[in-house]
């Protein structure tokens, strides 16, 4: 004769491992859980400099979620982090080369091409090109003074285009006018 906690405890086992668990909102955004399975394969992998990046932006993106204001959707959050990020590597690639250190140019330049992998495809220059001409088109911009209403005009995601350079090419365009 079974004793009552082994019964019990059957029926335990037997409903947790049938028992599925429903979520109300979606599980976190494609972006985060490629970051977090390829953090799981670098680990496997013992490629230390892509598992740095990766840590970094994970670790990035905590704080960006505890800040005041956190960021809409966990994409958004990581593709700010992901510019972020960018522009320091640039910045210190450019600084180590006019200080003429080679091996920390090559080490910022395999992190950026880490970065720029987990980056949607930019807009190449011709596109944001036809796109400014059009804006101007649309609204009526004559000269450079002009600029911030095409500006503000620009709905393209930040995150496929540089504002800086839809900058140089605004004026640009409206320079040519």
């Amino acid at each position: 004769m079974q004793s009552i906690a082994f019964r019990q405890n059957v029926f335990r086992r037997t409903f947790q491992l049938t028992s599925t668990r429903l979520y109300t909102a979606a599980a976190n955004d494609s972006l985060h859980n490629r970051l977090k399975a390829d953090q799981k394969t670098y680990m496997r992998g013992r490629t230390q400099p892509d598992l740095t990046v990766v840590k970094s932006i994970l670790s990035d993106l905590i704080y960006l979620n505890k800040s005041p204001t956190p960021p809409a959707t966990p994409d958004e959050g990581i593709l700010t982090i992901l510019q972020r990020s960018i522009k320091k590597r640039q910045e210190s690639i450019s600084q180590y080369q006019s200080a003429g250190r080679q091996d920390l140019v090559d080490q910022e330049q395999k992190e950026l091409e880490v970065l720029n992998r987990y980056m949607p495809t930019q807009m190449s220059d011709d596109e944001i090109r036809d796109e400014v001409q059009q804006i101007v088109q649309n609204i009526g911009a004559a000269s450079i003074k002009d600029l911030g209403k095409v500006m503000k005009a620009w709905a393209i995601d930040s995150s496929k285009a540089d504002k800086k350079k839809v900058s140089e090419m605004v004026k640009s365009v409206l320079d040519a006018k």
